[in-house]
């Protein structure tokens, strides 16, 4: 199977050597056979070489550029953009459609719905027959798209008053969801784990035929990507599992943050290190998030199609 190949780890130099690609990070090299990747990820600080460039592209595989935090900044790509139209094509008929909308939305909210259960329902052994998820579940039902909305806010509502209730230590303080700005350590901790997750999934829709400004649930604002804003609600009770996880684990300190009248940020020490964290955890773990967001660009592939 082909996976997403990301070189994340400023000083490595990407190369190519007969049907490899080739990563160099000091000492080590590894190699990896074209047929074994997709598409290729390449973060802030990491060196590309042209006949690799050449390599990759004409194999017909995607170069996606990103600076340290996730957010992309350029596109090497075989083709500018790709030549099979359906998806794209499929995507837009959608959003002449509103049951169909509806129909993907009520498809996003259950899905994201069980994967809140599933988190509630972990200290369960049978959280599969759980009374709360199925609770859940059954709120999944609406007839508008504000409605849906609504269905949306209750579901981010329970979710965080659960993790506030059972995994915020107590020097840690959260009310509310609060991103514009985010005004406390937990809120920006929560933002900047999003923000690079929805970066990442613009090159993925990218790669996988999609139009990532075209959403069928957020509504679009200047150049916000409302298609990834769609794809991340169903890891975003996984992301912000991973944030309180963080905190239960100690790995940050309420002076780890900067408060300022703009909003309150990670200290440059603590962001280096939350980056090395959110890539070994995120990025490179088997069986990420980002495989689940794959697996769910799949499905949306055939329910559109």
């Amino acid at each position: 199977m082909k996976g997403l190949l990301f070189v994340t780890t400023p000083g490595c130099v990407v190369s190519r050597k007969d049907n490899n690609i080739v990563v160099q990070s000091g000492e080590e090299t590894h190699k990896i056979p074209i047929g074994a990747v997709e598409h290729v990820f390449i973060f802030g600080g990491v060196n590309i070489s042209t006949p690799a460039v050449r390599f990759i592209t004409t194999k017909g595989r995607f170069i996606f550029l990103l600076n340290q935090f996730g957010k992309t900044v350029g596109v090497i790509a075989p083709e500018l953009i790709t030549s099979d139209y359906r998806i794209r094509l499929a995507q837009y008929e959608v959003l002449r459609d509103e049951k169909k909308k509806l129909e993907l939305i009520k498809v996003l909210l259950k899905t994201k719905a069980k994967g809140i259960g599933y988190i509630m329902g972990l200290n369960q052994s049978n959280y599969n027959k759980s009374l709360f998820i199925k609770a859940l579940e059954g709120n999944v039902r609406f007839s508008s798209l504000q409605e849906a909305l609504g269905v949306d806010g209750n579901l981010n509502k329970a979710m965080f008053e659960y993790f506030r209730d059972t995994m915020l230590p107590g020097e840690f303080e959260f009310e509310i969801r609060d991103y514009h700005p985010p005004k406390d350590p937990v809120n920006a901790l929560l933002s900047l784990t999003y923000s690079i997750y929805y970066s990442i999934l613009i090159p993925i829709s990218i790669a996988n035929g999609f139009d990532p400004y075209l959403g069928f649930f957020h509504v679009k604002r200047g150049r916000h990507a409302s298609f990834c804003s769609d794809v991340i609600e169903i890891s975003r009770p996984w992301l912000s599992l991973f944030v309180f996880q963080l905190l239960q684990e100690g790995f940050f300190h309420p002076m780890d943050f900067d408060k300022r009248e703009n909003g309150c940020y990670l200290r440059p020490k603590a962001l280096k290190a939350y980056i090395k964290i959110f890539t070994e955890r995120i990025i490179h773990k088997d069986g990420s998030f980002l495989d689940y967001s794959v697996e769910f660009l799949r499905k949306l592939k055939e329910a559109i199609a």
